[in-house]
């Protein structure tokens, strides 16, 4: 399989969420060795079984973490590079026809309208495809999301503005503010029309 170019601009976000996650995991793995010293003392509380419960969410934490640790997106000149930590795969400029950022206080995403349907027998693709609001009204609702980091996704957004920008019939969408709580009535109200 290629590669992105030299020049292409990386975003390693499973490093990212590698951080976040560990920094997350930390007090969950404490209440759970705290809980585990608890049972090896012999003493069965509620409390104790409590905290072996929130340690094993520490546990699963980390292993998320471990399994994400090398998922990146890239974009050059060709597309939009996907690495999943175990395969990668290229959604070509050409193959997209709008492409926009969701960011709501919680999370980011790169929202990617395909051209055609959305390839749900890729295994890279397959789990990003969404079904949602159009980005725009002369866009299809089904899509790939892409989730970025928090920090760093505001570079990897403009390089896909730029190296999406040669390609006139890809509608860039922009950085979206979306905010689910007030999308939720309005979708509601477009149904009953």
């Amino acid at each position: 399989m290629p590669s992105p170019s030299p020049h292409a601009t990386v975003l390693h976000a499973g490093r990212r969420t590698v951080l976040g996650l560990l920094i997350a995991a930390v007090i969950p793995l404490l209440l759970g060795v705290a809980g585990v010293g608890g049972l090896v003392t012999g003493r069965v509380t509620t409390e104790i079984l409590i905290m072996v419960g929130v340690g094993v969410l520490g546990v699963m934490m980390l292993v998320v973490a471990w399994r994400q640790r090398h998922q990146k997106i890239a974009a050059d000149h060709t597309g939009l590079w996907v690495h999943n930590g175990r395969a990668a795969q290229v959604i070509h400029w050409e193959s997209v026809a709008g492409i926009g950022v969701y960011y709501t206080a919680q999370a980011v995403s790169l929202e990617v309208v395909p051209r055609v349907l959305a390839d749900d027998r890729d295994p890279v693709l397959r789990a990003l495809i969404r079904d949602d609001e159009p980005l725009a009204p002369e866009l299809p609702r089904v899509r790939y999301r892409i989730s970025l980091p928090q920090v760093g996704w505001r570079t990897l957004a403009e390089a896909v503005r730029r190296h999406s920008e040669p390609h006139p019939s890809l509608l860039w969408c922009g950085q979206i503010n979306y905010n689910p709580v007030m999308a939720a009535p309005a979708r509601r109200r477009s149904h009953r029309t």
